[in-house]
């Protein structure tokens, strides 16, 4: 199938009242990114024409994250909530001259961002390209989910309180993730009815419609974890980031990454890391980190929007802040701070640091206790520290930013530099030190 014959209706409308919070569902983090942006991501795979976000709830910020992260999304908003498929029906006009296949995903189910399941629904639908193709999943504990089966040759989709109790005993599920062609979707979508004790138009009813109107119905069916089939409270999300973080470490080790202790290991949906690095117990990568082949991460690291390169070491309890870049075979040591900060090869800052805003050269030594004073409380102004080559800091340097140390340049411990220092220069304080004895007497 062409891909641009693919248009994507993301449902993303909804408040999760569960959640008891004021920002929208779809926009609450799993594993360092909004849900919504976990589905986009996976829907992108599919290289389609067109991708169309339901809004309804919050829209302003549902949009505004969508046009920051994935400005190809268009909008349909539903205003009044009433039911799934009245909120694919706001879709039409944004699909109104398509006539692909329509491809829907719920923004909150997690399922359909799993490699193998676009791909599974896409290639079955393949040879059912004027039907309907319903991805199901068998999942091992269905309680509270209706059922998908067979019965006189034809699916059927039946909610659990309705289900008999040997339907009860089936356990593949209807997780709403469906491929079909647009023309055919929205013509079943307004042949849905609303006579239901909630009033609302429900999306799984196309499925008795597809086949009243001679459309031809198949599933394609993939194993699932429960916590993949939606998330409409804090505690489903929590319980989908543990199945998230388990599958990701597992495929981090398969890759060729050492982890010493997996389950105290946690990274974001975005860590990239190549074979050969390591990662000791207790260690947390945020949004945006790359590490290259060779590094180590000791224990309890904090690490986000950071990259580590080949050969780095880093910690134990170290924390790198974004924009940092930790530079080929460079050391960060214990209670060492990175933040805006460039640190050259084979550099080191081992002991109890804090780098802000400063550029550090190669094969330089930040000694125990140096601090880049970067901050003017006042004018709320950020300033840079420049530190050369070869360079080397004595234990208690307060370098005040904006400010330049040399190539080879040293400081003495307990130095304030407030001016620049030239190249091949040792600057050091020297308070006089005062003796008085007797004094304990």
């Amino acid at each position: 199938m062409n891909t641009q014959d693919i248009a994507v209706i993301v449902l993303a409308a909804g408040k999760g009242t569960r959640m008891k919070s004021d920002l929208p569902k779809v926009l609450h983090p799993m594993a360092g990114m909004p849900m919504l942006g976990h589905v986009l991501h996976a829907t992108r795979t599919l290289k389609p024409a067109k991708t169309v976000v339901i809004t309804g709830y919050g829209a302003e910020k549902v949009e505004d994250y969508c046009r920051t992260h994935f400005p190809e999304t268009e909008f349909a908003r539903q205003t009044e909530q009433l039911g799934t498929a009245h909120a694919i029906m706001m879709a039409e006009d944004a699909l109104r001259d398509f006539t692909g296949t329509a491809v829907i995903v719920y923004a909150d189910i997690m399922l359909s961002t799993r490699p193998d399941v676009l791909p599974t629904l896409m290639e079955q639908h393949s040879s059912n390209a004027n039907g309907l193709t319903l991805l199901t999943a068998n999942v091992p504990n269905p309680t509270g989910l209706g059922r998908i089966f067979l019965k006189n040759n034809v699916i059927v989709n039946v909610e659990e309180k309705d289900c008999t109790p040997e339907q009860r005993a089936i356990t593949t599920v209807n997780p709403a993730i469906h491929a079909i062609p647009a023309p055919l979707l929205f013509k079943l979508l307004k042949l849905v009815k609303n006579d239901n004790a909630q009033k609302e138009y429900y999306l799984p009813d196309i499925i008795a419609l597809a086949h009243q109107n001679g459309a031809p119905v198949i599933t394609a069916e993939v194993a699932s974890d429960r916590a993949e089939l939606g998330m409409n409270s804090r505690a489903e999300v929590a319980e989908m980031e543990a199945v998230w973080q388990t599958r990701k470490r597992n495929e981090a080790m398969a890759a060729g990454v050492t982890l010493v202790d997996p389950k105290t290991v946690y990274f974001s949906a975005d860590t990239e890391i190549t074979p050969d690095v390591t990662i000791h117990q207790n260690v947390i990568f945020g949004p945006g980190v790359k590490i290259e082949t060779g590094a180590t991460v000791l224990p309890f690291c904090h690490i986000e929007g950071a990259h580590i390169m080949s050969g780095a070491n880093v910690g134990p309890f170290a924390r790198i802040r974004p924009t940092s870049v930790v530079g080929a075979n460079a050391k960060v040591g214990n209670f060492v701070e990175l933040k805006n900060t460039t640190l050259g090869t084979k550099a080191s800052a081992g002991h109890l640091t804090y780098l802000g805003d400063a550029e550090v050269g190669e094969h330089t030594n930040i000694g125990a206790g140096t601090i880049t004073a970067n901050y003017n409380h006042k004018t709320h102004a950020k300033a840079k520290t420049v530190i050369g080559n070869h360079a080397s800091t004595g234990s208690n340097t307060v370098l005040i930013a904006p400010v330049t140390l040399g190539n080879s340049a040293y400081t003495g411990a307990g130095t304030v530099v407030r001016k620049n220092v030239d190249d091949n220069t040792l600057v050091f304080t020297t308070p006089d030190l005062i003796t008085k004895t007797g004094y304990s007497k």
